[in-house]
């Protein structure tokens, strides 16, 4: 009994990771986007991982700037595009982040430091974009998702999948 539940356990462990690049990070505990937000100035400088889809991309001289809508994470870390948004987020990162690879439409997440809310726009409104110092990014890789249906011939039969008076001579 105590060797299956140790298995069991093995395998629990070992079926949601984060990406290898986050292995050994450090997070004082897991900070909610919306908690955040609550309260700014109880969660500065306390490191934070989130993600989501990339909206915007600039590279400046010493810094790469990112936007992201905000999406909450899966158990692997990788942002839940079907989920509901609770807003943005900015990072700065003084790494170079080239702007073709990391392109609006990609999902990232990233583990940095939360600095504070910093004013923005988006388009002609006003909005205070929660901000945060990156550290570790993981760029997602693009699926591409195809819903294929294949209708069953008309007139094949066989008597268990088409009632028993649906035979080949009473196609039309």
């Amino acid at each position: 009994m105590v060797i299956f539940l140790i298995i069991l356990l093995l395998l629990i462990s070992g079926c949601a990771t984060l990406p290898e690049e986050f292995q050994g990070i450090y997070l004082e505990k897991k900070t909610g986007f919306s908690e955040v937000l609550e309260s700014p100035e109880k969660y500065k400088d306390i490191n934070v991982l989130w993600g989501g889809k990339i909206v915007k991309c600039l590279n400046k001289e010493d810094v790469t700037f990112l936007e992201i809508i905000q999406f909450p994470l899966d158990l692997e870390g990788k942002p839940k595009i079907d989920s509901i948004s609770e807003g943005r987020f900015q990072v700065e990162t003084p790494k170079f982040l080239d702007c073709a690879i990391y392109s609006p439409g990609r999902l990232i997440t990233i583990f940095g430091s939360f600095k504070g809310l910093k004013e923005g726009k988006i388009g002609e409104k006003f909005y205070n974009f929660p901000f945060i110092e990156g550290k570790i990014f993981h760029l997602w890789r693009e699926e591409l998702r195809v819903h294929v249906e294949i209708p069953s011939p008309p007139c094949y039969w066989h008597p268990w999948w088409e009632p028993w008076w649906y035979h080949p001579w009473c196609c039309p």
